[in-house]
C-alpha cells in the first residue's frame, strides 16, 4: 500500500476544507475498515493521496428523538443502533438491519453513514488492479454477466456509463434503450427514440458500415448482435408510420433557414430544424432530392423508394425543395444570407480524385462518383466489357458490382495494400468476390496505355509490398523495383478518393483539400450566419458521420437564433433489463440475401427480416449495464421507514439516495458528506421486519435481505413499505407488491399470491437463480407476520 496523509477534522465545516484541497484524490473514511483493502488491492483508478477521517467529529455521532421522529448522526456506530432502546422500541426494523451486520467486533467500529455509503460489492469490482477491466471503473463490459454471478443482482442491470456499442457510433445512438423497446414489444417507443437521433435510420440501416457490431460485447463469446438489421427493420417502420411518430411541429418561430445540399447532411438538419419551429428551405443542384443517398449508393443497396418516403415525410411538415438550383450560378451565397435567417452548406463530395498516372486522361477513365451517379441515374456509363475499378473503399466495390450488373465481363478490382487494409466494409469485400469481382491486391496503376483512337486499352500496374506503417496506422504500400504487370481494359473506374467542388462558395474559408473550415463547437464558417456539415466540411466519410455532423449543426442553428442551449447529457444509474436470453449462447440473425444470379442493379439484394426474428435479435443484446449489488443492510430498512438522508449540502430522500454510477453507489457529490439520518415516527402499531440471507455470519453483506413495514387498519392493510437489498444494483422497492396488498385482509393466500408478484420481474443470471426462491420465501414471511 502506498503512503498517503491521514487527516482527522473535528468538525464538519473542518472535513469540507480539506477535501475541497485534495484536488480530486481525497477520499472520506467513516472509520471502517473497508477503505484499506480498497487501497491495498488499487481498487480505484486513481491512487488516493489524502483519507479524512469522519470518525473524529463528535458532532455526528448521536440518536435524538423528538414528536416528530428520530435522528441518527452519520457516525454513530451500528452497535449502538441495534442497542438503542428508542430505537429497539419504535424502530425495530432498524435495530434489526444493524444487528444483521457481520460480527459484533464490525458493528463496534462500523458506522450508519459508512453503511450506506458502501462502494459495490462485486468480486470483478474489487479484484485488484482492475484486471477485470470493470464496467464501473470506465470498462466495457460487466464480467457477472457471463462469469461469476452468484451474488449479483437478480432484477436486471444500471446503467453505469455509455455502452461501447453508443461509443462506437459516430451519431451516439443509445443502442440498447431502443432495443430494450422492442424486447417489449413497443415498436413505437424505439421507433421514437431511433427518430429522435437519426431521420435517415431506413438509409443506415443499408448502407451504414455499422462500427457499433464491432463493440458489441457480444463478441467476446460469440457474434455480435446484428445491429444495422434491426436499425433497418426500426428505420422502415418509421416510414411506414411517420405522421404518427414525428410528432407536431412547434409554432413558427419566425426564422428562415436556407439549406444547401439534399444529401444526408441537408435531410438531417432540415428534420431538426423544422422540428425546432424553424421554415427550412432545400436549395439542390440534381433533379431528384436525396444527393449520394440517390445518385451514389447503387439502389441494390439502398432502393431509392426508401429516400423517395424520407422526402415525403420532410415535405410532410414543411420542408420546402428546390431542385435544379445550382450554387453560384442560380443563387448566390450573398443573395441567400441577406433573404434567410442562417444557411446550412451540406454540399458533399461530388469530384472523384486523380490517380496522377501518365495515360489518366485517356477516354473510358472515368471517376467513381461519376460512374456511379449515371449508373443509379439509368444514364450512360460507356462503360466496357472489361473494366478495371482503381481502389479499396465502399466506393470502390460499388463501382465494381455496378459494373458486373450492368453486363461487364470482367472487372478487376486494384488495390495498392492487401485486403486486411481495405477500408471496405468486409461484407462487401465478400459480396463482391462471389459476384465474380477478380480483387488482385498490391498493384498501384503506373500508367494507362491508349489506343490509336486515344481510348484506353491496357493498364500498367506497379507490384508493391508493404513497409513500415503510415499516419493511418496501416503498413505504407512501397513498389517493388522493376516488378510491373499490364492487363488488357476497355474502362478503368477510379474511385481513390473524394473532393469537394467549391463553386459557388464565395468568401467561405477552404482548407488545402478545398473543404470548409469550420469551427468545431459550433459548426459555424468564417462567413456570418453561415454553418457547414457533412463531407463538405469533415471531409469524405460514411452517411451516418454526415447525419452525426448534421444533427449537431441544426443544434447549435437553433441555439443561434435564439433557441434551447441545453446539451443532452447521459443518464446513469436508471435501471435496465434485459432478457435472459441474451446470457444463453445463441446464433446471429443472418440477413437473407438474393442468390447471386439473380442480384439486379435496380433492386435491394437483402430480404427484409420478420418482427419475431428481430425481437429476438434484440433479446441478444447485453443492454450493458452492471449487475453488481448494493451492500447496504441498512439501505433498504431506511427506505422502508420513510427516511431521510441529510448532507452538506442536500436532503435526500432515501428512496432516491442510492444509485450506480462509476466508483460510487450513492447520487452525493464529490466533497458532499453525510450528515444524519432523519426518520419520522413510525404508527404506534406498525408491523417491522427485517431478514437477511447470507452464507455465515462473518460475511458483513447480505446475500439477500427483506426489510418490510406494515400498518393494519380494520384488519386490512393501510399502508406496506417492502424494500430489498442485494437483489438489485440499488435496493429494490416493490410498489406493485405495495398497491397490490393495500385494502386486503392478510391470509397466508395472499402472502402466497404477494410473493409470486414480488418475483415475476426477476431476471436471474446462470449461478443466481436460488435468490429468486429465497426472495420469495422471504417476502411470504414477511407478510406472513401479519396474519
Amino acid at each position: 500500500m502506498k503512503a498517503f496523509k491521514y487527516i482527522r477534522p473535528d468538525s464538519v465545516s473542518a472535513a469540507e476544507l480539506a477535501i475541497s484541497g485534495g484536488k480530486g484524490k481525497t477520499v472520506i473514511s467513516a472509520g471502517g475498515t473497508d477503505l484499506l483493502g480498497t487501497l491495498k488491492d488499487k481498487i480505484h483508478p486513481e491512487y488516493v493521496e489524502e483519507v479524512v477521517s469522519l470518525k473524529s467529529i463528535a458532532d455526528l455521532d448521536f440518536i435524538k428523538e423528538d414528536k416528530g421522529g428520530v435522528s441518527i448522526g452519520a457516525m454513530t456506530k451500528l452497535a449502538d443502533i441495534q442497542n438503542s432502546k428508542v430505537l429497539t422500541k419504535s424502530y425495530a426494523l432498524l435495530s434489526e438491519a444493524a444487528h444483521s451486520v457481520a460480527s459484533p467486533q464490525l458493528r463496534h467500529m462500523a458506522t450508519i453513514g459508512g453503511n450506506i455509503c458502501q462502494e459495490p460489492r462485486c468480486w470483478y469490482y474489487r479484484y485488484p488492479d482492475n484486471k477485470f477491466d470493470c464496467m464501473r471503473k470506465e470498462g466495457a463490459l460487466c464480467n457477472a454477466m457471463y462469469g461469476n454471478n452468484k451474488y449479483h443482482s437478480i432484477f436486471g442491470a444500471a446503467k453505469v456509463c455509455d455502452t461501447p456499442c453508443k461509443t462506437e457510433c459516430p451519431n451516439e445512438t443509445d443502442i440498447p434503450e431502443y432495443f430494450d423497446l422492442l424486447r417489449t414489444g413497443d415498436i413505437a417507443g424505439a421507433a421514437k427514440l431511433l427518430l429522435s437521433v437519426n431521420p435517415l435510420a431506413a438509409t443506415t440501416g443499408r448502407v451504414c458500415p455499422h462500427s457499433c457490431e464491432n463493440g458489441c460485447n457480444r463478441n467476446e463469446y460469440e457474434e455480435g448482435v446484428s445491429i444495422r438489421e434491426i436499425e433497418k427493420f426500426v428505420g422502415d417502420f418509421i416510414l411506414d408510420n411517420e405522421k404518427d411518430l414525428v410528432g407536431e411541429i412547434p409554432e413558427d418561430t419566425g426564422k428562415k433557414i436556407a439549406v444547401i445540399g439534399s444529401g444526408p447532411a441537408g435531410l438531417t438538419a432540415a428534420f431538426y430544424l423544422r422540428k425546432a419551429g424553424h421554415a427550412v428551405t432545400i436549395f439542390d443542384d440534381n433533379e431528384k432530392p436525396g444527393g449520394m443517398l440517390v445518385y451514389g449508393i447503387p439502389a441494390y443497396r439502398l432502393p431509392k423508394n426508401i429516400v423517395e418516403k424520407i422526402v415525403k415525410m420532410l415535405t410532410r411538415i414543411g420542408v420546402i425543395f428546390k431542385q435544379k438550383t445550382k450554387l453560384g450560378v442560380d443563387v448566390k451565397l450573398a443573395d441567400l444570407q441577406k433573404e434567410y435567417d442562417a444557411l446550412l452548406l451540406g454540399i458533399g463530395a461530388w469530384t472523384s480524385t486523380k490517380m496522377g498516372c501518365p495515360g489518366e486522361d485517356a477516354a473510358g477513365v472515368i471517376g467513381g462518383i461519376e460512374f456511379l451517379f449515371h449508373a443509379t441515374n439509368k444514364g450512360k456509363t460507356g462503360m466496357g466489357k472489361t473494366v478495371a475499378v482503381i481502389g479499396g473503399g465502399n466506393t470502390a466495390m460499388d463501382a465494381c458490382r455496378t459494373a458486373l450488373r450492368l453486363g461487364a465481363k470482367k472487372v478487376y478490382n486494384f488495390y495498392r495494400r492487401t485486403q486486411a487494409e481495405m477500408p471496405a466494409d468486409e461484407e462487401e469485400i465478400i459480396e463482391g468476390t462471389e459476384e465474380g469481382v477478380d480483387f488482385r491486391y498490391l498493384a498501384a496503376p503506373a500508367e494507362i496505355i491508349k489506343n490509336k483512337k486515344g481510348h484506353v486499352s491496357k493498364i500498367k500496374l506497379q507490384k508493391m509490398k508493404l513497409g513500415k506503417p503510415d499516419e493511418s496506422g496501416r503498413r505504407r504500400p512501397e513498389p517493388i523495383k522493376g516488378k510491373t504487370e499490364t492487363v488488357d481494359v476497355d474502362t478503368v473506374i477510379v474511385a481513390v478518393g473524394q473532393g469537394i467542388n467549391a463553386e459557388g462558395l464565395d468568401g467561405i474559408g477552404l482548407n488545402k483539400k478545398s473543404e470548409i473550415i469550420y469551427d468545431k463547437d459550433d459548426y459555424s464558417t468564417n462567413v456570418e450566419k453561415v454553418f457547414a456539415a457533412g463531407d463538405a466540411a469533415l471531409g469524405p466519410g460514411t452517411v451516418i458521420e454526415t447525419i452525426a455532423s448534421a444533427r449537431k449543426a441544426a443544434k447549435a442553428i437553433d441555439r443561434f437564433l435564439g433557441g434551447d442551449p441545453k446539451e443532452e447529457e447521459v443518464i446513469t444509474g436508471q435501471s435496465l433489463s434485459f432478457s435472459t436470453e441474451s446470457v444463453e449462447e445463441s446464433q446471429r440473425l443472418k440477413v437473407k440475401v438474393k442468390a447471386v444470379d439473380k442480384r439486379t442493379a435496380y433492386d435491394e439484394d437483402a430480404r427484409a427480416s420478420k418482427l419475431d426474428d428481430i425481437i429476438k435479435e434484440a433479446n441478444r443484446c447485453f443492454n450493458c449495464g452492471c449487475v453488481a449489488v448494493s451492500p447496504s443492510d441498512l439501505a433498504p430498512a431506511i427506505i422502508a421507514l420513510d427516511g431521510v438522508i441529510v448532507t452538506t449540502k442536500h436532503e435526500i430522500r432515501a428512496g432516491e439516495f442510492f444509485t450506480a454510477g462509476l466508483c460510487s453507489s450513492t447520487v452525493l457529490d464529490e466533497g458532499e458528506i453525510v450528515t444524519e439520518i432523519r426518520i419520522p415516527k413510525p404508527e404506534d402499531d406498525s408491523i417491522q421486519f427485517y431478514s437477511k440471507f447470507r452464507y455465515r455470519k462473518s460475511i458483513d453483506f447480505p446475500v439477500l435481505g427483506v426489510a418490510a413495514k406494515f400498518v393494519l387498519k380494520g384488519g386490512k392493510f393501510k399502508d406496506v413499505k417492502l424494500v430489498a437489498s442485494a437483489v438489485s444494483p440499488t435496493p429494490k422497492e416493490f410498489g406493485d407488491v405495495e398497491a397490490f396488498l393495500i385494502g386486503k385482509k392478510p391470509t397466508a393466500k395472499l402472502a402466497e399470491e404477494a410473493a409470486d408478484l414480488a418475483i415475476r420481474d426477476a431476471l436471474p443470471l446462470a449461478e443466481n437463480r436460488y435468490k429468486v426462491t429465497i426472495m420469495r420465501a422471504l417476502v411470504r414471511r414477511a407478510i406472513a407476520k401479519t396474519v
